[in-house]
């Protein structure tokens, strides 16, 4: 039997066939490597839409919630108002007996308190839309300290430090709420017997004002501090942790911009535009 002879293949041939499989393996490579990075892509469309639904999920629940809560608040309002009412005529019954006096101002420290949480429900179930009109800041710091010192100095320190051009374009009782959140979270934060300082003085650029709110308390908490600003999130127990959320909703309402560091206390910092953008 004879054998087949093979025909060598031309060499031009050969040439052509590497240069075909040349080409089949570089576009093998880039099909690989557009199917890799839309795998990729496809993965973080999913985690976005993941994160988005779950964000939607949210609101809805916090929305609910926040109904619930400002009916709750409201309830809660009436009666405070009557409790309030009765404990200044007992007041003036007992005027003549010290103890007595001191117990009903130690009921109106908690009276106080709770009218506060009660405030804090209601704005966080409300918009944070501004009436933005000139104020003074200077005089709505003061009217905060005055308040602040009246029920709790001494045995709390409280100084007041005012720089600057006063003026901004502001929503004056939304900046009484922020300032109110800021001292209650620092006398709470001292065990109402601390060192807190209120400054307001004039940014470098001169286009913004800045309020800084300082305790000698223990500082916010390292594992706190990246979620400080969103609702529910509190470092005490009993705290409802609407207070500094509240503040940051206000703060951004006014174009603003809200911070906080330990130093070794914490401090808080506004900023605030003088003008609208």
């Amino acid at each position: 039997m004879l054998a087949t002879k093979q025909r060598p293949i031309p060499h031009d041939a050969a040439a052509g066939l590497a240069q075909m499989l040349e080409r089949f393996n570089e576009s093998s490579e880039r099909l690989e490597l557009r199917y890799s990075a839309l795998t990729t892509e496809v993965e973080e469309l999913r985690e976005q839409l993941q994160r988005k639904e779950e964000e939607i999920k949210r609101s809805e629940r916090l929305a609910m919630l926040g109904e619930t809560a400002a009916g709750l608040a409201h309830e809660v309002r009436n009666p405070l108002g009557a409790i309030t009412l009765f404990l200044s005529m007992l007041k003036v019954d007992v005027e003549d007996r010290p103890q007595a006096v001191e117990l009903v101002e130690e009921i109106e420290k908690s009276i106080a308190s709770l009218e506060h949480v009660v405030s804090n429900v209601l704005h966080f179930a409300k918009s944070a839309k501004v009436q933005r009109v000139p104020v003074n800041i200077h005089s709505v710091v003061q009217e905060v300290y005055s308040h602040f010192s009246s029920l709790y100095a001494p045995p709390a320190k409280i100084a007041l430090v005012l720089n600057g051009d006063p003026f901004v374009l502001a929503d004056d009782q939304a900046l009484r709420q922020c300032l109110y959140n800021l001292m209650t979270n620092a006398l709470q934060a001292t065990g109402y017997r601390g060192a807190i300082q209120i400054e307001v003085a004039e940014l470098s650029t001169g286009d913004s004002l800045a309020i800084v709110v300082r305790d000698d308390g223990p500082g916010i908490p390292v594992e706190l501090q990246s979620r400080i600003f969103e609702p529910f999130s509190s470092g005490r127990s009993g705290g409802t942790g609407l207070g500094l959320s509240i503040v940051r909703r206000i703060i951004e309402a006014h174009q603003g911009m809200i911070s906080v560091r330990n130093t070794p206390g914490a401090e808080f910092t506004i900023s605030l535009p003088r003008r609208s953008a």
